[in-house]
Parts: C-alpha cells; structure tokens; sequence
C-alpha cells in the first residue's frame, strides 16, 4: 500500500508564526523547522516561488529534520509564466537587465533563452540535492488562471521535464480548459508518458476553476492540494493572498476526500506516495486541517489532542 503524508504548504508565513502553534523555543528558523517536523513528515517550500533557494538552505533544512522528513518545493515564479519582483533576482541577472527598482515585476519573456536557461540551472541546484538525499516530495509547477491548453502549453510541459531530469514532478492548472472533455484525454496522457503528477485541488467551485478531480499521472505518486473553498475571496481580484485563503475546513468538507485517499492509499505499491498538502495557510488554520484529516484517516492524533481548536503545546 502507499504511503500518505499530510502536511502544510509554508511553515514559515507570518500569520502562522502569531498563532501560537510554535513554542517560545522555537524562536528562529532552525528551531521552527524542527519543531515542526515534530508533528508532520511534510512540508512544501513555497518561498522558492518568490525567491532562488541556495545549495546552503537545502542542506540545512535536511540537516535539520529527521532522516524520513520530505520537503515539496514550489517552483520560481517566472518558470510558470507568473512575475515576480526584480529585486528577487540572481546579481548577475539584474546586471544583465540594465538595472531596475527591487518592487519591479519581472516576466519571462523579458528573459534571453540564455538568461531562462541559466536562471533554471540555478533554481534546480538545491532541488537536486534534496532529491539525491531522499528528502524531495515533489518538484511543485503551478500554473496561473490564464495559462491555458494549446499546443504551445503542452510543448511547454515537456520542456519543463527535459529540464527538471528525473525527480518527482507534480503539475497543478488552475484553467478549467485543461479538463476540458476535448483536451482532457490528451493532457493526462501527457503528463503519463512523462511521469508527471497531475495535482488534485481542493477550491471554491467556481465558473473558471478546475473541478475536484484526481487522476493519478505518476509512477512515484500523487498530490492534492487544500487551497480552502473561500468563494469570496477568490471572486474578488483585490483581495491579497491572505484574504483568499483565509479558510477553516469543517469535518464533513474534508470527508469528501477520506475515501479518495484510502482508495489510493489500497491501490498503491509501497513505494508511491501520497502526498496531501494544505494551501490554506492564514494563521494555524492550515495546521488545523491538516491534523483533523490526519485524525479522520487513522494515523495519528495530535499531541495534546484536537478540538475544534488545537490546543497547542505551550512548551518553553
């Protein structure tokens, strides 16, 4: 049978630091982090969207969690046709442009083939050591709303495969053209023949979002992300990602997926992952889902036990 982890989708944002789910212990990175792996056995990094991670970081984040711990990682921003600032760019990078104010947003086509080639050589090197020491989960690519199915998309795909070599690659669409009962067939067969996990997401059902399904695409495992059912927030295209994800998953929400989860969890073969991760990260309400699904599968309960509110341990 496979193997299901559940963890949470930053263990560093801000909101979650004031919630009181870490200990006055855990008072700088190194500290958070363990901690954390004290109660999960997953993390995704998403702060490699914003910015390059560095060899550095990558050794100490596996240095600094148990031997079984994984990590996802989320990919650089501007690898999946999003901006992102130019002050988040390599020296030599913002060299090469000319110069620019640190808040400017930065796309792809503003990058030399050259430029993209090397920027992604960059970005994959602490990837690369997280995957040769066992510890990559998966190597996230989430496409933006208007990133939609063509040729030129599924070319796109490929390269991102040739690219990335031989880790676990996971891929999340959020145009509901991918599925989509002209392109569906073909898209998944894509991402098959490339070993690729296609990411099942749990989101507001609205006209342009992509619909619960969860085909599994790969031969290492599969994903599913829990981004909250915040209809208001994703309606609304001034509200800031903390107001779109600010979302509590309720006990019947989450009961939608339990049967999912043990059927792939049946289905599977020992070595195939099942990796559910929770997106909804405003204050510890990820934490919360997180630990409420954990205790509707079985696999464990949450030290000091879960009510409707953790109780989290106040150790010193």
């Amino acid at each position: 049978m496979g193997a299901i982890r559940i963890g949470i989708c930053s263990w560093t944002d801000k909101t979650l630091l004031k919630s009181g789910f870490y200990p006055a212990s855990a008072s700088n990175p190194a500290g958070r982090l363990a901690y954390y792996a004290s109660r999960f056995d997953v993390v995704e990094i998403d702060s490699t969207y914003y910015a390059l991670a560095d060899s550095r970081s990558a050794f100490r984040w596996i240095g600094g969690t148990p031997v079984d711990f994984l990590f996802g990682v989320k990919s650089y921003g501007i690898f999946t046709f999003h901006r992102v600032k130019f002050g988040s760019l390599p020296q030599w990078l913002r060299s090469e442009l000319g110069g620019g104010p640190p808040d400017a947003l930065v796309k792809r086509g503003d990058l030399s083939h050259k430029q993209r080639v090397r920027l992604f050589e960059e970005f994959i090197q602490p990837v690369k050591i997280l995957h040769s020491s066992g510890r990559l989960a998966y190597l996230l690519f989430q496409f933006p709303p208007n990133w939609s199915y063509s040729a030129e998309s599924m070319s796109y795909i490929r390269r991102v495969r040739e690219m990335s070599g031989p880790m676990p690659l996971a891929l999340e669409v959020r145009n509901k053209s991918w599925l989509d009962s002209g392109n569906k067939d073909t898209f998944i067969n894509l991402l098959r023949d490339q070993n690729i996990a296609y990411t099942a997401v749990d989101e507001p059902a609205l006209s342009w979002t992509v619909p619960r399904d969860w085909p599994v695409t790969a031969e290492w495992g599969t994903v599913v992300r829990f981004h909250g059912r915040n209809h208001a927030g994703w309606q609304n295209s001034k509200a800031t990602v903390h107001e779109r994800f600010d979302y509590e998953y309720k006990r019947e929400e989450l009961a939608e997926w339990t049967g999912k989860i043990i059927a792939k969890r049946d289905a599977f073969g020992g070595s195939q992952k099942i990796l559910v991760m929770f997106n909804n990260c405003v204050s510890d309400k990820a934490v919360r889902g997180a630990w409420l699904l954990t205790e509707m599968l079985g696999l464990g309960t949450y030290p000091g036990g879960l009510q409707r509110e953790i109780d989290f341990p106040n150790e010193d």
